[in-house]
């Protein structure tokens, strides 16, 4: 998979010291019978469905895929979907009476950029970071295994720039239907056209179409584009929004889009309110545009978000791929090239293995599986994983997080000890080769990226390069 790495959050002091707090807890806990709730957040396993940290039970949900009937199975992890039900008093179960998933832009993948990790769908950028889900189709699962012209779905968060910050990226069959989801701009009624982001949209051959604004979010499909690259709608509609009522419980997860205080904020589309009773767990990262977080409370009667909780979602700057040493799944931790790697609720497990075990745990991994874990360093050689995915084995292993003591021919990564040679090729930002001497007067407290052979506890590398 060696999925590239970029940062969308602004990294900082904390906000203040006095709304710092660490206790993670899953889900909005209270006490009595189950209480209405909606969610919205990436898929992160199965067996029933997790979202945002709570498992929601399906069985007699309503599915809904692009707005049509569809089942549990064809869901994937990663998936951004909207979930309305119920979460029990616990905080960490609950029943889903619907879920729904739309992807944000569906279209041929145009100017794909490995230097800067993004790509064009549909006149939408689209932006992969560590945190990006490929399909198994794609390979390497990575932005270099998409060919220009090929057919994908995104789903994803919008940032400020309405940019789609990918959560999944999937193959479609020639033929699909062409959609984008995003904001209304320059909408002309007399010629019946507006733009989302790049995109020209011309709905003239809609019958009836939604009331249509500036501003307004708004969901569109077509069969076929114009001569000059625009989309020809066959449908448009203003999705209705999460539809929640006063006192409603709700659990958002995604980048805040517009922000004039820590008691002030949006992100998806919704307002969102703190006050003095609000628990802020930012991992040492300021709130402001861009951040990714999960935010959980109760809507008031003006349909404002009142947030109980506000969880920084930091994006993953480490990663550790190569033999699992052992697994500890009572303690949700496991061991891999000498990395201890703890897992928690919010942790997205996927098996893209020949097991393909849809239900995936760590309980199904094994001392010897090939894995790949993404994730933030919380203390010297421990990732807290916020991605773990079983794949095929193969004969190389991959390091990627702070280079510390960095001294030619070797420095530290995840607390293991690199070491490089005569064949080790060296690059820069971006991918640009350079030589070892280079390499090591810059890499010293940068994010690096190593791969090689791992043995001894030491990585022989064959490839090291200094991130973005």
């Amino acid at each position: 998979m060696n999925r590239t790495r970029t940062g969308i959050g602004a990294a900082a002091a904390m906000l203040l010291a006095a709304c710092g707090g660490s206790t993670d807890v899953a889900g909005i806990q209270g006490s009595g019978s189950p209480s209405p709730a909606a969610a919205v957040g990436p898929i992160t396993s199965f067996g029933s469905v997790f979202v945002n940290g709570v498992e929601y039970i399906t069985s007699g949900a309503q599915i809904l895929i692009d707005d049509q009937p569809g089942a549990e199975a064809q869901l994937h992890a990663g998936e951004v979907v909207t979930i309305h039900g119920s979460v029990n008093p616990d905080g960490a179960t609950g029943t889903a009476t619907e879920v729904s998933f739309t992807g944000n832009a569906q279209g041929p993948a145009t100017q794909i950029d490995l230097t800067n990790n993004a790509l064009l769908v549909l006149g939408q950028t689209v932006r992969v970071t560590g945190s990006t889900l490929f399909d198994d189709g794609i390979q390497p699962g990575e932005l270099s295994g998409l060919q220009t012209g090929t057919l994908v779905e995104v789903s994803g968060f919008a940032n400020a720039a309405g940019e789609i910050v990918a959560s999944r990226i999937d193959l479609k069959s020639a033929g699909s239907n062409l959609q984008v989801k995003g904001v209304i701009q320059a909408l002309n009624t007399t010629a019946h056209t507006f733009r989302v982001n790049a995109l020209i949209v011309d709905y003239s051959a809609v019958a009836s179409a939604a009331t249509l604004a500036d501003g307004n979010t708004v969901e569109v499909q077509g069969a076929s584009l114009t001569s000059a690259g625009g989309l020809l709608a066959t449908r448009v509609e203003v999705p209705p929004g999460l539809g929640a009522t006063a006192n409603q419980h709700a659990d958002i997860e995604g980048i805040i889009t517009s922000f004039t205080s820590a008691a002030d904020f949006a992100l998806q589309g919704q307002n969102v309110t703190t006050d003095a009773n609000t628990k802020f767990v930012l991992h040492a990262i300021s709130l402001g545009v861009n951040v990714k977080v999960d935010v959980q409370g109760a809507f008031n009667a003006t349909g404002v978000l009142l947030a109980q909780k506000v969880e920084v979602r930091p994006e993953s700057s480490s990663l550790v791929r190569g033999l699992v040493d052992s697994v500890t799944a009572t303690g949700n931790a496991l061991s891999v090239l000498g990395v201890n790697v703890t897992t928690s609720v919010s942790t997205a497990f996927y098996d893209k293995s020949s097991q393909h075990v849809r239900l995936f745990r760590l309980t199904d991994l094994h001392a010897g599986d090939y894995v790949e874990i993404d994730g933030t360093e919380i203390q010297p050689g421990t990732v807290s994983a916020s991605i773990l995915e079983r794949d095929t084995a193969e004969n190389r292993s991959y390091l990627q997080g702070t280079a510390l003591n960095v001294a030619e021919p070797s420095l530290t990564v995840l607390s293991v000890t690199v070491t490089t040679n005569a064949q080790t090729h060296f690059a820069g930002p971006g991918g640009a080769a350079t030589g070892a001497a280079a390499f090591f007067s810059q890499a010293a407290d940068h994010v690096v990226k190593v791969r090689g052979s791992f043995s001894g506890g030491v990585l022989t590398a064959d490839q090291a390069q200094i991130e973005r």
